[in-house]
């Protein structure tokens, strides 16, 4: 197990399980050391993780993932060292909150046309704050007997194909882009994103580019952006992948950083610090760290 993650997610995320401080007493119990909370379009429980965090003897990061386009291409974008009381960036958090609940309705509607069962009123319950994900679809309709039948339901069920984690394979099969009730959503360009991560004072990285493209001529499209860093050590790349992209990196002057992608019981099978850094991480960490305290040094007073 490594001692550093820099991408995991709280209850914050709509997909998320735990809250805040939980992620925190969950990363000094599995002996994570240096943490960023990254939570989807939303900084809402930095302070209480960062707050948690100090308390235990682990060194937290601020961060956020950010959903953004690249041409007709959705990626993720992490921004670390953030200010996480930026205005533009709480503004733009509130904008992406108004267009995700505006495409949790027709993401239901898109579902519930396919002919699989769920309770509306469970789900919106679920989402808590308005803002519908697949996953939270899925938790309702995988308790339907009814949906058992159905074949975009059957490989998600125990002894499926897509059973080791069904939640989030709901989405990948289900409503991710491409497949029957995807929906889209006018999320800012990559350009913007990274934009707006320096405007709050951090540094922009590529998410898990091995889960969001295969084509490198489209990752070199993307890497000529003016990012900081990849995240090259992740759960969904395999040592090939982490390679290439710890490659690329190294031809461009980029950063390198790692995360799991912790969701909780979305993603049972992935664990908080479960990342292969490749013997990257000692070296990893202290430059994106001193990166840190670079821009904390240059920042207006």
């Amino acid at each position: 197990m490594a001692q550093t993650d820099l991408h995991m997610h709280s209850s914050v995320s709509a997909d998320g399980e735990i809250s805040p401080r939980g992620l925190a007493e969950l990363c000094c119990q599995e002996g994570v050391t240096l943490a960023a909370l990254t939570d989807h379009n939303d900084v809402a429980g930095s302070a209480e993780f960062i707050w948690r965090c100090a308390q235990l003897g682990v060194q937290a990061i601020p961060g956020v993932e950010l959903d953004c386009l690249h041409q007709a291409t959705h990626l993720h974008l992490l921004g670390y060292g953030i200010d996480i009381a930026s205005p533009r960036l709480q503004h733009t958090i509130q904008e992406v909150r108004g267009l995700q609940i505006e495409a949790g309705l027709r993401l239901m509607d898109a579902v519930a046309a396919l002919g699989i069962r769920f309770q509306r009123d469970q789900v919106l319950e679920l989402a808590g704050d308005g803002a519908v994900c697949a996953e939270t679809i899925a938790q309702s309709a995988l308790q339907l007997p009814e949906n058992r039948a159905h074949p975009l339901i059957r490989p998600l069920l125990p002894g499926g194909k897509l059973a080791d984690r069904p939640l989030a394979n709901f989405y990948w099969s289900v409503c991710a882009p491409g497949k029957p009730a995807a929906v889209s959503v006018d999320f800012m360009t990559a350009a913007q994103a990274v934009c707006l991560i320096h405007e709050a004072g951090g540094i922009a990285v590529l998410a898990h580019p091995g889960a969001s493209m295969s084509d490198e001529e489209a990752l070199d499209e993307v890497l000529a952006l003016p990012l900081d860093g990849v995240e090259a050590f992740s759960s969904y790349h395999t040592a090939e992948q982490a390679a290439l992209y710890r490659q690329k990196a190294v031809e461009r002057n980029l950063l390198l950083t790692g995360g799991s992608d912790f969701h909780g019981r979305s993603k049972p099978d992935v664990r908080l610090g479960a990342i292969d850094w490749q013997g990257c991480e000692n070296e990893a960490c202290s430059t994106l760290l001193a990166a840190l305290a670079q821009l904390r040094q240059n920042k207006p007073s």
